[in-house]
């Protein structure tokens, strides 16, 4: 019936019909955007694209950072329909960051349909808007990430696989042009593959066989390139997965699949998503039938994956039980899934990005490297075989007081978002419960008002501040003006391990050895749209010279 209906209409029928969806479509989305409440300044939005296509060719964080300029602290933008309040000065996020579940504020993101169709859909911990399951989740995820005896096992692997990696820049010769961003987004996914699943992924053994494999096809027989091949698909998949994020956060369900090049890139990451939730899907399923195989007398292995597939089950391998009703029964395989991809995705891009970063400053300012070696050897004397010990990492104040400075100069997480369930006042306005607001870090880590000198780069800002009167500022306002790893209970479960890992490898890296950036004078080149990334950073292997 409704096929002849259609088919009766002829061409210029069809057409009209379409104007006048269109002319619907419009007068709605227009109607709802000059009624919405508390309208604020911000760059007029169209229909479907919002402001995106306003952006250009410029990062999220330059544009982000020219809206700033141009409307002020408190500003909005529109994602194809989700409309973002953007905060600029710490006193606009007092409420955000309160370290309580009865906070106004639990959520982080709102669960797009894109971030559904993407496979963020709530499971986990990162993008878990279901308090309930999010709380049951995190209880687990910080049990497996915060413990001391963790930590010691986080710098006994780092030692290990750095001992690893050096012997094969070693190997590759001190003229060698490495491209850092590389190596350390294979260390640190091997490095939280390991924590996360108990076993040792080799995929930097891999990045640099297959290097040697470049100038030599025969250097491994087929087996071993296809393990090559399957570890380098896997770290890729993982960069990848991360960087398509904004993808499907920024693009509407029409703009995505319907738009010619979109629709192309779209269909890539969905089919690099399937490869690598396959990937972990079958980790998962492996390591069940490792522990239903393995006899009742004999320990299981400490680490994340056993400790969510044995949670509250006869093979339990927890020490803390939980007397929570909520917390008594076992995980599904999707809640595992959720957190190992959350582990996996997290742990692999922020730190490896972070180490770059620091990397490509010390290059630029030899004053700062010359105190942080000096720093070094006060700690760790002339034996540069010696492994580092936490006691040790716990003295390097101005190694730390680095990596902040590096943070606020380039902040990995450059805007964190909040969602609130209960209405509350923000600049002035009282906002409806579920308002998208975005916390822009990146304009407070550089805001005139709450810094000495914004644009100047000193890690003495954070060292002794206590005792500092340079930096008067920063002793009033840094505890709400910075933000490394996020705030109140949604504050990033592996922060821990990445100071861990970053504060070992700065130590262990410059204690010994140099790394020269090959072009001081080029800028840094990195991309800022969901996370701030580095897409290359040339440098060269040295010893050091005393």
């Amino acid at each position: 019936m409704i096929s002849k209906i259609i088919s009766s209409f002829g061409i210029f029928d069809i057409f009209s019909l379409l104007i006048v969806f269109i002319i619907i479509y419009v007068t709605q989305y227009y109607y709802r955007y000059f009624t919405r409440p508390n309208p604020l300044p911000g760059p007029f939005p169209l229909p479907l694209l919002g402001n995106v296509h306003q952006k250009g060719s410029l990062s999220l964080k330059d544009w982000m950072m020219s809206l700033h300029k141009k409307y002020g602290d408190m500003f909005e933008i529109n994602f194809t329909g989700l409309r973002l309040i953007v905060l600029c000065k710490p006193d606009l996020i007092e409420n955000m960051n309160i370290p309580s579940t009865k906070t106004k504020y639990p959520i982080g993101i709102k669960a797009s349909e894109g971030f559904r169709e993407y496979g963020l859909k709530g499971l986990g911990v990162a993008n878990n808007n279901d308090l309930k399951s999010w709380k049951y989740n995190r209880q687990f995820f910080s049990q497996a990430m915060m413990t001391p005896s963790f930590n010691y096992q986080a710098i006994e692997w780092t030692n290990e696989l750095w001992n690893e990696m050096e012997s094969y820049w070693s190997d590759l010769g001190e003229n060698q042009e490495l491209d850092l961003i590389k190596w350390m987004h294979r260390f640190t996914n091997e490095m939280i593959f390991r924590i996360s699943t108990g076993v040792k992924s080799d995929v930097v053994a891999a990045y640099y066989k297959g290097i040697l494999l470049k100038n030599n096809s025969n250097f491994l027989n087929d087996d071993e390139k296809r393990k090559v091949e399957e570890a380098e698909n896997f770290v890729q998949s993982v960069e990848i997965f991360m960087r398509g994020i904004m993808h499907f956060f920024m693009l509407n369900k029409f703009v995505r699949h319907y738009v010619p090049f979109v629709r192309g890139k779209t269909i890539k990451l969905l089919k690099n998503r399937d490869y690598l939730f396959d990937k972990i899907y079958d980790i998962i399923k492996k390591r069940r039938i490792e522990i239903e195989n393995t006899p009742l007398d004999q320990p299981l292995r400490h680490d994340m994956l056993t400790t969510y597939i044995t949670v509250n089950t006869p093979r339990d391998v927890n020490d803390v039980k939980h007397v929570d009703a909520d917390s008594l029964r076992p995980m599904t395989d999707e809640e595992i899934f959720g957190n190992i991809l959350d582990a996996i995705g997290g742990g692999t891009d922020t730190t490896a990005n972070m180490f770059c970063f620091i990397v490509y400053h010390l290059g630029q300012y030899p004053e700062v490297k010359k105190r942080l070696r000096q720093e070094l050897d006060a700690v760790f004397g002339n034996d540069f075989t010696k492994p580092i010990t936490y006691k040790e990492l716990d003295q390097l104040n101005y190694c730390d007081a680095i990596i902040k400075e590096v943070t606020r100069f380039c902040p990995i997480a450059f805007t964190i978002g909040r969602v609130n369930v209960e209405r509350d006042e923000v600049g002035g306005f009282n906002w409806p419960e579920y308002t998208s607001f975005s916390m822009f870090y990146f304009a407070m880590m550089r805001h005139k008002n709450y810094w000495t000198d914004p644009e100047k780069f000193d890690p003495d800002r954070f060292y002794n501040i206590e005792e500092s009167n340079k930096y008067l500022l920063e002793k009033q306002h840094v505890k709400n003006s910075f933000s490394m790893f996020g705030g109140g209970i949604r504050i990033c479960p592996g922060r821990k391990l990445a100071m861990i890992e970053l504060k070992c490898l700065v130590a262990l890296v410059y204690r010994k050895y140099d790394l020269e950036l090959v072009d001081k004078n080029a800028p840094l080149n990195y991309s800022a749209d969901f996370l701030s990334s580095c897409n290359e950073l040339i440098v060269k292997f040295k010893l050091r010279k005393f």
